[in-house]
């Protein structure tokens, strides 16, 4: 083997470290990046909770305020409240079709 053939395999055993040091630090890299993905995913599950009980509460909220009776409300309250009970009558007969 001649000298410049020992310079060629130095230099590509050379350039071969470089390309593992430089897969192990993509490899280290992804798994951080899947750790986030991962974390992400999570919080926005815990989000998408928090934002279904918020609708929730709001629909509750909305709901109480049209049964909310103050002196000069309690016509269109007992109108409300007859509306209520008619859509619920209607849900009831469509339900026992």
């Amino acid at each position: 083997m001649t000298e410049d053939d020992s310079k060629l395999i130095e230099q590509f055993e050379g350039k071969i470290r470089k390309l593992v040091d430089l897969y192990d630090t993509v490899k280290c890299a992804n798994s951080e990046l899947r750790s986030q993905i991962e974390a992400k995913d999570q919080e926005i599950s815990r989000l998408n909770r928090q934002l279904t009980d918020l609708k929730d509460s709001y629909q509750n909220l909305k709901r109480s305020k049209v049964l909310e009776v103050s002196g000069h409300d309690i016509d269109d309250t007992k109108r409300r409240v007859s509306g209520l009970v008619r859509e619920i009558d209607h849900c009831i007969k469509l339900l026992n079709v």
